[in-house]
């Protein structure tokens, strides 16, 4: 299974359960949190990136979509500086 497929799945299950709060990614969040975690794991130690997304996942729920889109950018950038990684897009 691809990786974009798996979280698709995983993503559409979370939602389905009827959790309240609970929301299927986007698209432009699943790359967000893709990002961070590939940040994350080159940067620090990889075994390190699921337990940063499942962080910043609680810190940024409630938000809207624009929020965590933005927070997701900003905290990705930081964490891109502060580990020496060049200019990102």
């Amino acid at each position: 299974m691809e990786l974009m497929a798996c979280l698709d799945l995983i993503s559409g299950m979370l939602a389905a359960r009827e959790h309240p709060g609970v929301v299927a990614l986007s698209d432009e969040e699943t790359a967000a949190v893709l990002d961070l975690t590939r940040v994350v794991a080159h940067g620090v130690e990889r075994k390190a990136a699921p337990l940063v997304a499942f962080a910043v996942g609680r810190a940024l729920a409630g938000q809207d979509e624009a929020a965590r889109l933005a927070n997701l950018g900003e905290l990705t950038a930081a964490l891109a500086a502060a580990m020496g990684e060049p200019d990102r897009p």
